[in-house]
């Protein structure tokens, strides 16, 4: 959870931080949460935000886990573009003004910009040491909001194989507490494909199975067949047989499920270009 805004909520209520900590945690680790250098259980969070009369949806509802609504008309057009060139001029700016601002939210938003240039450019343009910041606050979230479950797809390819997997298995286990369940399967289906791409063909298998395992609601049961295709991709990887990959978009196709094999034969196209980057 966001630390920072839990302490402008607890300020706009009155309460101090020796209020709120009181038999929970120290006062040293709320004050640290509460300026985003830790995070703290789920449990723990729980209490304290009973400390200042909220619930976790009402907290969810009035903290800022989805993109801020104020960002820059040239942010948002660089967000929703193909141009390699608009993309790079902005993510420099970005980056810069994280460098500035320290803000949780121009990383994020510093990340996405840069997982675009990657699949795009096939280039990494954020900094090791911002990298190191992304992958640390990712791999300690204790609550897999749909603002962090959308910024983990969004940086995907940003992520080493080992971190991804990590991640992913973090998010399957929670998965009983995340309420967008198709947030959540796109992101993991995307961590998937980019083990793929590595050739993490090991991870990219259990990462499936796992996947396999979760009892999903009846809207999303064609997300089974998602992971048929990513399993085929990876025999493809392993063999070279795109024959199986090929029927089954037809067959979808025949069906009249025209988007859902475009989206197949995107993946298998971006599969087979990057394999030929190798």
């Amino acid at each position: 959870m966001y630390g920072h805004e839990f302490k402008e909520l607890r300020k706009a209520y009155g309460i101090s931080q020796k209020q709120v900590c009181q038999g929970i945690c120290s006062e040293s680790k709320l004050s640290r949460w509460e300026n985003d250098q830790v995070e703290v259980e789920f449990s723990t969070a729980i209490k304290l935000l009973n400390r200042i009369h909220l619930d976790s949806d009402e907290f969810l509802g009035l903290s800022e886990f989805a993109p801020k609504p104020n960002i820059s008309p040239e942010l948002r057009d660089a967000l929703n573009s193909d141009s390699i060139p608009i993309i790079k001029r902005v993510t420099k700016k970005q980056i810069a003004q994280y460098h500035k601002s320290h803000d949780p939210f121009d990383l994020f938003v510093s990340a996405r910009l840069c997982n675009q240039l990657l699949i795009l450019d096939h280039k990494n343009y954020l900094p090791q040491q911002d990298l190191q910041t992304l992958t640390k606050k990712l791999s300690n979230v204790n609550f897999w909001s749909r603002y962090y479950i959308s910024l983990f797809g969004s940086c995907a390819f940003l992520l080493s194989p080992k971190q991804l997997y990590g991640i992913s298995m973090q998010i399957i286990r929670n998965f009983d507490q995340i309420e967008d369940v198709e947030v959540a399967l796109g992101s993991l289906e995307d961590a998937t494909m980019k083990l793929i791409c590595q050739k993490d063909l090991d991870h990219a298998q259990k990462l499936i199975v796992a996947l396999s395992k979760i009892d999903l609601p009846q809207y999303m049961m064609f997300f089974s067949l998602t992971l048929s295709f990513l399993t085929k991709l990876i025999n493809y990887v392993k063999t070279g047989d795109e024959q199986p990959i090929l029927s089954l978009i037809n067959t979808l196709l025949n069906l009249n499920c025209s988007v859902q094999a475009a989206t197949y034969l995107d993946m298998f196209k971006y599969l087979q270009a990057f394999e030929n980057r190798k």
